[in-house]
């Protein structure tokens, strides 16, 4: 991204807010303008030029053993490269971990085979969606609770 003055805008940091949405702020070296951008991982993906990790990311890794740092940083940027994602959230670090793929509560796997056959295949993938995204190993029954109040309005007290 260029600045007005013709020269390149770089990050100066990357965070995470509590709505799931991440706030990167970029500033010009040249002409000292600062600007903010908020909006989800994947908006942001398109307006940041390389991998740019948020800074709950970076705590997050840095609580790992010394010798498990670079092939971890290795495994999650490489992930995220091969899905074209920029910026590195905690939920895509846990993604990048989990390989893209989540599990399913016994509970939680109970419940969704209760969801008519014809919407059910867009609830899964829309729960593992979520889940992935979150950062979430597996799909829970409060997570589908949540999604269900998202999407139609209402929080079943069902079990």
């Amino acid at each position: 991204m260029q600045c007005g003055c013709e020269y390149f805008l770089r990050i100066v940091e990357v965070e995470e807010l509590p709505s799931d949405s991440v706030f990167a702020k970029f500033h010009c070296d040249r002409c000292g303008f600062s600007l903010g951008a908020e909006g989800n991982a994947k908006e942001l993906d398109a307006v940041v030029s390389h991998v740019e990790w948020t800074d709950e990311a970076l705590y997050q890794m840095s609580r790992l053993p010394p010798y498990l740092l670079p092939l971890v940083r290795e495994e999650v940027e490489k992930f995220a490269s091969t899905r074209g994602q920029k910026v590195v959230t905690v939920a895509r670090v846990g993604s990048a971990r989990n390989k893209g793929m989540v599990e399913w509560n016994p509970d939680a796997e109970r419940r969704i085979n209760n969801v008519p056959l014809g919407i059910r295949a867009m609830a899964k993938i829309e729960l593992e969606r979520t889940a992935l995204d979150r950062g979430m190993p597996a799909v829970t029954v409060a997570l589908m609770e949540e999604v269900k109040a998202r999407y139609f309005g209402m929080a079943a007290g069902r079990a």
